[in-house]
């Protein structure tokens, strides 16, 4: 069966087009792109006819970097970001100029925004960017006094009109629409729910391979809609932050954020329990509606054509399990369509927009305390910084003192590509690397072809669109269009772009190869070391959020409001240790066991928190009986509790012995169906408990468990050096 359109694409895009450009994160970048290149292009275009011919091109970098520094939050935050890099940046640029010639003041300075850079990021997401680019506007005032013929003063005056212009265009488009980005935000969550919908059911004779493919693409989307949903979250709490009183456009988007993580929970359950249905297509394309109405900011669902397609009840051939995940979806949706009817009915938001004052505040001393908090040696921000600042002192200081022509790559580079991880340090020295080598051809050519014509303006602009597009969704493709824009604004011309181009490409490899150093030699952080810690409160989450399930089921006097924060605590700590997985991979040696055994328990744990969400969503007829439910709770806490020392303390596993006879008794004790017939609560509690017995055998419990020897592989007991 084909899915249902439920809304209608825009006609004159082919299908493929259509659906790139209904995506909510492709639309956040469209929106960013075309409003930075607005920022932008402008002073380029009409700055050589009203001012100064040398302004247009400071002007240009002062909107680039100002721009970049807009990453969303409170209005209030995101403007004193703007201006403090639009006026600070000019005054670091005729700093940096002044420190021509005096190494020990400019290396003193690039190690204080080194500090400052790495610190900063305690206090918001727009910090790490405003502290670059500042240190790019300082390094920039140190190149340019080194070139014969530069106008210091006039590039800052350049640098802060540019900045100025730009928060000018960030105010005009914050007021044409204030909740766009949050409903971008959410619709994005909702894709994300759909992109799980759309995983394929697993073939019944599917390889062993085919199997694990399958769960780990099921366990990554699951994790991404984790991500979207609590990006979501955020948005909303920073709107919120800079709203007075109540708003009718929140409070819907709140309801449609909560049945986005209801449908989330449905989807796990319709992908582990269907087999070959084209049910989830439907429901898939349904999600993806929601979306499209979010983006378009009108419209309808209609669900009606929704439910023809689909099964309704167990005359259908339906199974009950597959029922009752199939009448959580359609709730879901009708809560969805119903906030979406109450949210676009309103016509007039003028209201909820005076509700946006500028007059939010952070509670006083607020900023002084979080840098204070990371002001200690352990703080891994505060070590950040220190590397931050040293190697970018170093840098600056060879720069000045040997007035390398083109070395602001050097301090640039490094700066850029060391992160508080080392896997990150690598991940984005490579990304950073590549990029200005493509860039820095780009430039050359551009250079050696069109310089000194209007064609020179042309490619600027159609650079700047893509450096807005890419530089937040894909690092290295970002910094392969950002290197040639700065190459360009700050060249003076060459008798050979080429020389200047391996020049370039040399300076930044040595940049990264500084970076790379600092990160592994001075005070660093290894993810291996925090990995443990990761597990352990993963495997506590799920030990709570099940204990939470099963409680409910026996009609224990457990608050069923209370089972969301917990499920949202264990699938963030699922996630948390998985994203910590891949960053360990990028590390050096001592990691081949640990990173085997990591994996296989996180295999597990993923299994275990889809099925106990799924469990959560059973609602039999009958209470289970209390007695069997504590004492399964009992033994299930037991098990996660000593998993959890085995881990966070590094010692041999102890025995279980009977442990997989107890559950399976358990699990017959809590059957509500008939005696000769497995009920679904029945089918999901064997499931946790083979996912239980799964997780002590990655552990090393595997030679302990009565008759587990066939279900599991040989693992080796898990080791994990503080």
């Amino acid at each position: 069966m084909q899915p249902v359109p439920y809304v209608r694409r825009i006609r004159w895009l082919p299908d493929g087009a259509s659906e790139f450009l209904s995506s909510g994160a492709n639309r956040i970048a469209l929106s960013t792109a075309f409003r930075g290149t607005l920022a932008t292009v402008v002073p380029l275009a009409l700055l050589p006819h009203l001012g100064p011919a040398g302004l247009a091109y400071p002007a240009v970098l002062g909107a680039l970097a100002t721009s970049l520094v807009d990453v969303g939050g409170p209005y209030r935050s995101r403007l004193e970001a703007m201006l403090a890099q639009a006026l600070g940046g000019s005054a670091l640029l005729l700093l940096g100029a002044a420190a021509e010639g005096r190494w020990w003041l400019a290396a003193a300075v690039m190690a204080a925004i080194g500090v400052l850079s790495g610190l900063i990021r305690a206090i918001g997401p727009s910090g790490p960017s405003l502290g670059t680019n500042m240190a790019v506007a300082f390094l920039v005032g140190l190149q340019l006094a080194m070139l014969p013929g530069s106008h210091p003063g006039l590039w800052a005056a350049g640098y802060a009109v540019g900045g100025l212009w730009t928060v000018g265009i960030a105010l005009a488009f914050w007021q044409l629409r204030p909740y766009r980005r949050l409903e971008q935000e959410v619709a994005a969550a909702w894709e994300a729910v759909a992109a799980l919908l759309a995983v394929p059911a697993a073939a019944r004779n599917a390889s062993a391979v085919g199997r694990l493919r399958r769960e780990q693409q099921l366990g990554t989307l699951h994790a991404a809609a984790v991500a979207a949903l609590e990006h979501s979250r955020e948005v909303l709490g920073e709107i919120r932050a800079g709203m007075a009183g109540p708003g009718t456009t929140v409070a819907q988007l709140l309801v449609l954020i909560d049945a986005a993580a209801a449908m989330t929970g449905t989807a796990i359950s319709i992908c582990e329990l269907r087999a070959e249905s084209g049910t989830s297509a439907h429901l898939a394309n349904a999600c993806r509606a929601v979306a499209r109405v979010l983006l378009a900011g009108k419209g309808e669902l209609h669900l009606a054509g929704l439910r023809d397609h689909l099964p309704g009840h167990p005359a259908d051939g339906l199974p009950p399990e597959e029922l009752a995940a199939l009448n959580h979806a359609l709730r879901s949706l009708d809560i969805a369509e119903e906030a979406l009817r109450a949210l676009f009915g309103i016509r007039h938001r003028l209201p909820d927009l005076l509700r946006l004052p500028f007059a939010h505040r952070l509670p006083r001393g607020s900023v002084l305390r979080a840098l204070r908090a990371h002001v200690t040696p352990r703080s891994a921000l505060f070590r950040h910084a220190t590397r931050v600042a040293v190697v970018t002192a170093l840098d600056a200081a060879v720069l000045v003192q040997l007035r390398l022509p083109h070395g602001i790559w050097l301090p640039l580079t490094s700066l850029t590509i060391l992160q508080p991880e080392y896997g990150s340090t690598v991940s984005r020295a490579l990304h950073r690397t590549l990029g200005t080598i493509g860039g820095a051809v780009i430039a050359g050519a551009l250079l050696a072809t069109v310089h000194g014509t209007y064609a020179y303006d042309a490619c600027l602009a159609l650079l700047l669109f893509a450096t807005f597009l890419l530089i937040r969704r894909n690092y290295g493709y970002g910094i392969t269009f950002l290197t040639p824009i700065i190459i360009l604004l700050i060249s003076r011309g060459s008798l050979d772009p080429w020389v200047d181009l391996a020049e370039r490409v040399g300076y930044t490899l040595a940049g990264a190869v500084l970076a790379l150093a600092a990160a592994y030699l001075l005070w660093p952080r290894w993810e291996r070391d925090l990995l443990r810690d990761r597990l352990v409160r993963a495997l506590r989450a799920l030990r709570d959020y099940l204990d939470g399930v099963l409680r409910q089921l026996a009609e224990s006097p457990v608050n069923p409001g209370n089972l969301d924060p917990l499920r949202r605590q264990a699938e963030i700590a699922v996630a948390n240790a998985e994203a910590g997985l891949q960053r360990m991979r990028a590390e050096p040696a001592e990691r081949a066991a640990l990173q085997g055994v990591a994996f296989a328990l996180l295999v597990h744990l993923n299994r275990l928190c889809r099925h106990t969400i799924m469990l959560s969503l059973q609602h039999p007829g009958t209470p289970l009986p209390s007695q069997p439910v504590s004492e399964l709770c009992r033994l299930t806490a037991a098990v996660l509790d000593d998993l959890s020392k085995v881990i966070g303390q590094g010692r041999m596993p102890v025995p279980w012995p009977s442990l997989q006879v107890q559950l399976e008794e358990l699990v017959s004790q809590l059957n509500p169906g008939a005696p000769t017939e497995s009920s679904p609560v029945s089918e999901l509690l064997g499931r946790i408990a083979s996912d239980l017995l799964g997780l002590l055998g990655a552990a090393g419990y595997r030679r302990d468990i009565d008759a587990f020897s066939a279900s599991t592989p040989t693992s080796t007991p898990l080791r994990i050096r503080r």
